[in-house]
């Protein structure tokens, strides 16, 4: 009897195993997975499973600083279970990126497997070469406002924001009412505006081609008339409203606006009733890209609600999809409310731009333009 009581308990003890062999054992290492169910699921969990196999995942950007870029590194291993998969991660400004990686691309050495980056022309340019991979996220089908303004490739991006903005000092201006771009042109502001120069930054001729879509010329005209000061880069812009040399910019990014404030400048910005134009920032993957489980992955994180949440605690985006709550409050009255740095796209009125049609002509065309219209202006670095 004992030898069958023990023959018994020896079936149950292998039975035991051999189902908990059968289990997946990501149930316990992947919390993402606790909340998924049958076919996406299993997507998540062969996508795990070989991302832990490929060991290494590569990407680039031009938003996230690096403190923004370990947090979600940190987050993002433990929700998906991969801990022991090593980032490499580069931050640098987006010419610099764009040179390296086309001339990647060219000797056929491509060292980056997600690129997250605000330049549209190029974006458009890699997908009709072939260069980029394609792929839908279960999170795309929350970014309607992007695709209603046309920011969006489906099959390969959906699409973030980047908005150069009227911005406020309030320290100086004080309480003035501003809803729309033609309030700048009130004689008693000439001299105390400054615009991006367009001359010298592809991103502030995009800006000027699409208010111009809303705009006439004589009103930036009339901004020249008013000595209005042109100044190119984000950084010196800043400085330059927070120090009171002007008092309203034209072209001032949410992150800027979030310096001010954090230095103590009430530096508001101002979405006009005309419309504000928003630069798509595309997470994309490269066709080539070494590590494609660890990709799509790290892209359903990027769009997720999750994964903005985190990069939000460190670094401001007008969000391509509509946002709940951020848990930390401070975070969501600084940067998430009506009225705060960096609203979701759905709660600005934003100037609808075919960015897919645009052109290295068309930058030509409204860089000309700028120009023409501003040849008169103080120029300053």
């Amino acid at each position: 009897m004992k030898s069958r009581g023990f023959g018994l308990l020896g079936i149950f003890v292998v039975t035991a195993v051999t189902l908990s062999l059968a289990m997946p054992v990501w149930a316990a290492e992947a919390p993402i997975l606790q909340s998924l169910k049958g076919a996406e699921k299993a997507r998540v969990a062969k996508l795990i499973a070989g991302a832990k196999k490929e060991g290494v995942f590569s990407w680039a950007t031009n938003l996230a600083p690096v403190k923004a870029a370990k947090a979600m590194e940190k987050d993002f291993k433990k929700y998906y279970g991969l801990s022991s998969v090593k980032f490499r991660f580069a931050n640098r400004k987006s010419g610099t990126l764009i040179k390296r990686f086309e001339q990647e691309i060219k000797a056929d050495k491509l060292s980056v497997d997600v690129v997250v980056l605000a330049a549209a022309s190029w974006l458009h340019s890699m997908k009709r070469r072939g260069n980029l991979m394609k792929y839908t996220s279960p999170e795309d089908k929350y970014y309607a406002p992007a695709e209603k303004a046309k920011m969006n490739a489906p099959g390969y991006w959906v699409a973030d924001g980047q908005l150069n903005t009227m911005a406020v000092n309030r320290d100086l201006a004080g309480d003035v009412k501003l809803t729309s771009w033609y309030d700048l042109t009130n004689p008693k502001y000439a001299g105390k505006v400054l615009v991006g120069d367009s001359s010298r930054s592809e991103t502030y001729t995009l800006w000027y081609m699409g208010l111009r879509q809303v705009l006439p010329k004589s009103y930036f005209e009339k901004l020249n008339a008013q000595n209005s000061g042109i100044m190119i880069r984000g950084a010196a812009q800043r400085r330059s409203l927070m120090a009171g040399e002007y008092w309203f910019g034209t072209t001032i990014m949410a992150r800027h606006n979030w310096i001010a404030k954090k230095a103590g400048v009430k530096m508001d910005p101002i979405y006009p009733k005309e419309g504000t134009v928003a630069l798509p920032i595309g997470s994309v993957i490269m066709a080539k890209a070494k590590h494609p489980n660890m990709s799509k992955l790290f892209v359903d994180y990027w769009r997720s609600v999750r994964g903005h949440h985190v990069l939000l605690s460190y670094n401001p985006l007008n969000s391509g999809r509509p946002l709940p709550p951020h848990k930390d409050p401070d975070v969501n009255k600084f940067i998430l409310a009506d009225d705060g740095i960096a609203p979701p796209l759905d709660r600005i009125n934003i100037i609808p731009v075919d960015w897919s049609k645009v052109t290295p002509d068309d930058v030509k065309k409204w860089r000309a333009e700028f120009n023409s219209v501003f040849s008169s202006a103080p120029r300053k670095n």
